[in-house]
């Protein structure tokens, strides 16, 4: 009953999800401790991704869909903080169920033709690399801004803030995908550009269309 009152509260809906990406953490925790450390502290241990890709571990494992539906919590809740005044006319909790729903797509439906591409434009020997790479700092950028959501919400209240901080773990993220398979993009430089403005310019574009008309 008081959860449904919270939720019905203009913004007690938020503190509800920040309790569910806590008890997802815990359960990350309780799944694979060692694998959460990794993910956690994969920025400055390049060697994590590449143990993993070697092993060829399914994306459906328990594990990695616990993280998956973290970090769709986590983006969504990121997403809502920064843009929701500027994408909705009110601030509740169907805004935020719809901006779920649109990442949701977006990462699952990326995944797909991420895959398919990467097999189509000359990448297939080094797609599985370079699919943990992509996704799992995708994965780590989530992990390090859980905190500081928590800490914008309840103490900055800054969505530039927020939105700057994210702004430069993504860099940070691409940077390290670049570097880490520097040779992959120097030996395919035309194809990697084709992949790159087709899964990661466009989609971005398109999105931000739909969303703002």
């Amino acid at each position: 009953m008081q959860a449904i009152e919270l939720i019905n509260n203009k913004e007690g809906w938020f503190t509800i999800v920040l309790l569910v990406s806590f008890v997802l953490i815990a359960l990350l925790k309780l799944l694979k401790p060692k694998q959460l450390v990794g993910y956690s502290i994969s920025f400055f241990s390049p060697g994590f991704f590449q143990k993993k890709a070697e092993e060829f571990i399914s994306v459906f494992t328990p594990f990695k869909l616990t993280l998956l539906a973290f970090s769709i919590i986590i983006l969504s809740l990121v997403f809502y903080s920064s843009f929701n005044k500027l994408l909705f006319d009110s601030q509740d909790f169907q805004s935020f169920l719809k901006i779920l729903a649109t990442v949701f797509c977006y990462i699952f439906f990326k995944y797909i033709i991420d895959i398919f591409l990467a097999n189509v434009l000359a990448l297939k020997e080094n797609v599985n690399y370079f699919l943990q790479l992509k996704y799992g700092y995708l994965f780590t950028v989530c992990l390090l801004i859980f905190p500081i959501l928590i800490v914008n919400k309840y103490a900055i209240k800054s969505g530039y803030f927020l939105l700057f901080t994210f702004a430069i773990l993504l860099i940070f993220r691409t940077l390290l995908i670049l570097f880490n398979n520097k040779r992959l993009i120097l030996g395919k430089l035309f194809y990697f550009i084709l992949y790159f403005c087709t899964l990661e310019i466009a989609p971005l574009l398109i999105l931000y269309k739909t969303t703002t008309t």
